[in-house]
């Protein structure tokens, strides 16, 4: 039997119930240990104890920031040095909110356990670790950039996080009939997205900021066939500098085209969320991968992420018998050919090419008359 004053279990996971005394000055700790395991838990309280008794003997102390405030300030600062905030703030959003208000301290494997055993089966095991690295990043940061007076925002040195491994997912692709399917189950804002992101194999990242301004008129090209990324939405820009960072052009199809011509032209995003008001467009579609998303998937009976979207563009852009580097182009990857490409002969050949990713006709059936009399 677990016999430690000051720890109880809740469900699986042991939490702390303590009220440490100093003297005349007293703390009650209310807390989780974030730990299943009664030794493990016992050492968190421990330490804990520690740590408020310290704190009482140096007298008042600041209270901690939370790794929501660092975070905010993390991001700032990329923004602040030309650099990409989008995949640390995507990262940062998935975790619990109970997790970012924790203070700085408080953020370990122990404390993060609970979240990362949730999500197998539904992120896969690179995704938790990118977001791990995250965590990381901002953590370091606290402790070596962002200071109260003269006091770091994190005194301690930052914990090392253990990302998962549960084994290498293989990539989806759709046949023209389950697009049809999801397509089918959709929440109406979703449609234009997933069309568009199959007829281009643009990120997600690129669709949902996409905005009517970054459309980029070419002579020879169809309207809305050509569209400018920026730099600070392009994916990898963030780890250059921002004279080094370059955007990138993203070729829009007849079946692309098709998807942007149904929108309605009232907001300057393509396509605006109507998650809180369906009359108010101007709110930007924060993702693809949202509840709607994965009440679709269910629906239609599909497993799939919103980046086999993008595979399956490329999977039918092979099949259209489309050369490599075209295929790379396509689908904005950096290469030495891409200035090429982008010159105005370029764009019209990248057109020509995108152009050849058609659905196939149906096959019709042939019933002989003896069949039919028969």
């Amino acid at each position: 039997m677990f016999d430690t004053p000051g720890l109880k279990k809740r469900g699986a996971i042991w939490h702390i119930d303590k009220t440490v005394r100093v003297g005349r000055h007293r703390v009650q700790l209310r807390e989780s240990t974030g730990c299943s395991e009664s030794g493990a838990a016992k050492a968190v309280l421990l330490r804990r104890i520690a740590e408020v008794q310290a704190q009482l003997l140096e007298g008042p102390q600041v209270k901690e920031h939370t790794l929501a405030e660092a975070a905010i300030q993390y991001v700032l600062d990329l923004e602040d040095r030309g650099k990409s905030s989008v995949r640390a703030a995507y990262a940062l959003q998935s975790l619990d909110e109970a997790i970012l208000n924790l203070p700085l301290s408080h953020i370990h494997q122990g404390t993060l356990k609970p979240w990362i055993d949730r999500q197998k089966g539904t992120l896969a095991s690179g995704t938790v670790s990118r977001t791990l690295r995250t965590i990381s990043t901002v953590l370091h940061f606290a402790a070596e950039v962002l200071r109260d007076e003269h006091a770091p925002w994190l005194k301690a040195a930052p914990p090392k996080l253990r990302a998962p491994d549960w084994g290498a997912r293989r990539p989806v692709r759709l046949t023209w009939e389950e697009q049809s399917k999801l397509v089918a189950v959709l929440p109406a804002h979703l449609v234009g997205p997933v069309e568009f992101a199959l007829a281009t194999g643009a990120r997600q990242e690129e669709i949902v900021s996409l905005r009517w301004d970054q459309h980029y008129p070419v002579s020879e090209i169809p309207e809305w066939g050509v569209w400018w990324i920026p730099p600070e939405i392009r994916k990898g820009s963030a780890r250059r500098a921002a004279s080094a960072q370059q955007g990138r052009y993203l070729i829009a199809n007849a079946a692309a085209r098709a998807v942007v011509a149904r929108q309605t032209r009232i907001s300057p995003w393509v396509f605006p969320s109507t998650r809180h008001d369906p009359v108010d467009t101007r709110r930007r579609l924060y993702r693809i991968n949202n509840s709607g998303w994965e009440s679709a998937l269910a629906a239609a009976g599909l497993k799939l992420r919103v980046h086999d979207l993008r595979h399956t563009f490329g999977e039918r852009a092979a099949d259209a018998g489309i050369p490599l580097d075209i295929r790379r182009s396509l689908l904005g990857h950096e290469h030495r050919d891409i200035t090429l490409h982008y010159s105005s002969p370029g764009l019209v050949r990248l057109m020509a090419e995108a152009e050849r990713i058609v659905r196939p006709a149906p096959k019709l059936v042939v019933v002989a008359p003896e069949a039919r009399a028969a």
